[in-house]
């Protein structure tokens, strides 16, 4: 069975940073090239360098255009690369498979908390805590708000979430009434 692209060359970068020793800067570059990347103002400069009416060569210059000196040569080498071989577009799949060898090897745990309202800087302290506690991990935290949860909180990480906001308590009170009426 073939390997995901995301697989590969994440996989193939992740390796050559450990044996360069350059993992952390390369992953920092890697997170900042990837988020300009996705930005929907740059949405037509990802379909240029993924056009196969483009050749890879001249793609590679365009990388070098925008990127030169910003970056680390590996780090800028490897986006060349991708351009040449039309997988440009594919970097959000090869940073997700690279920031989790990443996390895994530094021993890193991203975690996402919702909530209603923002957390105060106490609460949030004392969760990080709680999750470094539980998990043994550093702890990555990213927190957004969605009104719509009501209260409570809902984490994710690790492909796994612990929700216990008042709309999903609602939800399933209302599904129990519903079952016992019906």
């Amino acid at each position: 069975m073939a390997e995901s692209v995301g697989i590969v060359y994440g996989t193939a970068l992740f390796e050559l940073c450990c044996e360069q020793d350059c993992l952390e800067s390369v992953y920092s570059e890697l997170k900042q090239v990837r988020d300009v990347v996705l930005l929907a103002e740059n949405a037509e400069f990802v379909k240029l360098m993924s056009s196969p009416l483009i050749s890879g060569s001249e793609k590679a210059d365009r990388i070098g255009d925008i990127f030169g000196g910003r970056l680390s040569t590996l780090t800028e080498d490897f986006l060349r690369l991708l351009a040449e071989k039309g997988r440009f577009g594919d970097i959000d799949e090869i940073y997700g498979v690279f920031s989790d060898m990443y996390n895994d090897k530094m021993n890193i745990l991203e975690v996402t908390a919702i909530t209603a309202e923002p957390l105060s800087e106490r609460l949030r302290t004392k969760l990080i805590d709680k999750l470094c506690a539980v998990t043994g991990k550093k702890i990555a935290f990213t927190e957004k708000t969605d009104r719509s949860i009501i209260g409570g909180i809902v984490l994710r990480y690790a492909n796994s979430e612990i929700d216990s906001s008042v709309k999903t308590r609602l939800d399933r009170l209302k599904a129990q009434i519903g079952g016992v009426i019906a």
